[in-house]
């Protein structure tokens, strides 16, 4: 089953990948190896906004996830092709929590879990949850992914 494929049997689409919002550009590829920039939980014109707490519904904090996952891979699919991407090597993310709020890996999980439904074994990877007073847009998360980009030649 190809990327795509698995993609849409998850019930999951891939977004447009999105512009910068800056100077800056969506991903470097240096040695075989993209770093993804920071992608904000958007979802349409929309963000899944922060801070998370205790509170926060559940289905919130996975879709959150979820989507910064989904963006990343739009991204890495517009700069070489998701079938050229070897296998993910590090997630980063960044939680606006609310006061008291310590679950930061929790909201992570949500694109840690894309990540390896959509790659396989490829997907797993390194991570670190990072709790941060707040974030682009207000959003509850942003996410950066390092892969390693299969090379011919």
């Amino acid at each position: 089953m190809s990327i795509r494929e698995r993609i849409a049997a998850l019930g999951l689409q891939l977004p447009e990948a999105p512009a910068p919002k800056g100077d800056y550009v969506p991903v470097t590829i240096h040695g075989g190896v993209a770093y993804v920039s920071g992608q904000v939980c958007r979802l349409g014109d929309g963000v899944i906004c922060g801070p998370v707490t205790d509170e926060t519904s559940p289905v919130r904090v996975t879709q959150a996830g979820q989507t910064c996952a989904l963006r990343a891979l739009s991204v890495l699919d517009q700069a070489v092709g998701l079938d050229n991407v070897e296998r993910i090597l590090f997630v980063r993310g960044f939680v606006f929590g609310g006061e008291g709020f310590q679950r930061f890996s929790t909201v992570v999980d949500g694109a840690s879990q894309v990540l390896i439904d959509v790659l396989g074994e490829a997907g797993r990877h390194a991570r670190s949850a990072v709790g941060v007073a707040g974030l682009p847009s207000g959003g509850m998360l942003e996410l950066e992914v390092t892969a390693v980009i299969r090379t011919t030649g």
